[in-house]
């Protein structure tokens, strides 16, 4: 007989898989309506393609907002109770979206739904972390694996829905059912996860952020490496695809093969990294990972002449990306910070991508005769940029 079961509570495992269906219901609207922006807001409220993309960048203001209001919910309801709420709040929100209230009261509410998507992840990713005294980061590689699938699926299952029902706003509605089954599912399992605690406790570990140490541990460090993650992650889908591959002659097929190799390998790879960094170390795979991932970076845009070598390149690159994401989550949990660490991580993720977009526009105004030698050097600044970052981070860390 296990010791949970003689305690009378849950498996560890079934609250895993809870937690990864909940995390895969809300991660699925995050991504619906990124393929239609053009048509769900541009030609919805005649507003330019530029301004439509206002509807991604709102939600950086939304992620830092997320951070007090997670401390404030986490002191006075447990963690079912947080993804429960919020996601009937985010969905709620996406309904309302869906009606003709104009792109600056969409805006608005965007920046509201932001925060609670935030709210939402850190507590399923707590809750993930938690589950597992000994093997955190690969229940949290495995969690990473189900996010990023939840939003490639979220991604073509919005081109195709606006395709069958001759309207892009049926993303909001389809996004919206999804986040409410997220709060519906977590406030039906809410018993298994309100175990959670219990068995926590029984393992001897801390999940209230009332119960907390003190003095936590640092954070910086994991916050910089994710918004340098975020950054290249940024750079390699904007920089490198949209602009050195298509002045190669490289077609637009070849061109999403080429880049979507190493983020399928990254997804597929998460929960395999995140054992390995159970058992070596999440600080230690994840400086090794970088440094191999900041090399493969530097050096793919002097490949993009010979297809086979690029195409190898870009899968270092991608299997040294899988361990970045569970490693860093890993060391999230390992701060002792509860979900105000892991709202934090979700925000200076969001501020790195969104600056290597800015970036990667602004850059994009160059001359044509400049235009390849610039992003070239764009993707290898970046590249240093996430190396020098990682560097910080093992000094500032390796004595924790």
């Amino acid at each position: 007989m296990t010791r949970e079961w003689l305690l009378g509570l849950p498996h560890p495992k079934s609250i895993v898989r809870i937690v990864i269906l909940l995390i895969f219901l809300s991660a699925l609207p995050d991504a619906l309506v990124v393929p239609v922006l053009k048509d769900l807001f541009a030609d919805r409220y005649g507003v330019s393609t530029a301004q439509a993309q206002l509807f991604l960048a709102v939600n950086l203001l939304g992620a830092l907002l997320a951070i007090p209001l997670v401390k404030y919910m986490r002191r006075r309801m447990s963690g079912w109770a947080v993804v429960s709420s919020t996601a009937i709040v985010d969905g709620i929100l996406m309904a309302i979206m869906w009606l003709p209230i104009g792109f600056a009261g969409t805006l608005a509410l965007r920046t509201i739904e932001g925060a609670v998507d935030v709210a939402t992840f850190a507590a399923l990713f707590q809750m993930l972390g938690r589950s597992d005294q000994k093997h955190p980061a690969w229940k949290l590689g495995l969690g990473a694996t189900v996010l990023v699938a939840g939003l490639g699926i979220g991604a073509v299952l919005g081109g195709f829905l606006t395709k069958l029902a001759g309207s892009a706003a049926v993303t909001l509605i389809v996004g919206s059912v999804s986040c409410v089954a997220t709060g519906c599912l977590a406030m039906a399992f809410r018993a298994t996860l309100a175990n959670m605690v219990a068995f926590a406790k029984s393992v001897h570990l801390n999940v209230d952020e009332s119960e907390l140490p003190e003095t936590p541990e640092k954070i910086w460090p994991i916050l910089c490496m994710a918004a340098t993650d975020r950054a290249t992650g940024a750079i390699l889908t904007a920089v490198f695809a949209s602009f050195l591959l298509s002045g190669l002659g490289y077609t637009p097929e070849q061109r999403g093969m080429l880049v979507g190799l190493p983020l399928l390998l990254m997804a597929i790879g998460a929960a395999p990294a995140g054992w390995f960094a159970d058992r070596l170390g999440a600080l230690r795979t994840r400086t090794f990972a970088a440094i191999v991932y900041a090399l493969a970076l530097g050096i793919v845009p002097f490949l993009g002449a010979n297809t086979m070598v690029l195409a190898v390149a870009l899968l270092v690159l991608g299997v040294a990306a899988a361990p970045l994401l569970p490693a860093s989550l890993a060391l999230v949990i390992g701060t002792n910070r509860g979900m105000s660490g892991l709202a934090a991580f979700r925000a200076a993720g969001d501020i790195g991508y969104f600056t290597g977009i800015v970036v990667a526009i602004a850059t994009s105004v160059m001359i044509d005769a400049q235009e390849y030698r610039v992003q070239t050097g764009l993707v290898c600044g970046f590249a240093l940029l996430h190396a020098l970052a990682t560097a910080i981070a093992w000094v500032a860390l390796r004595e924790h």
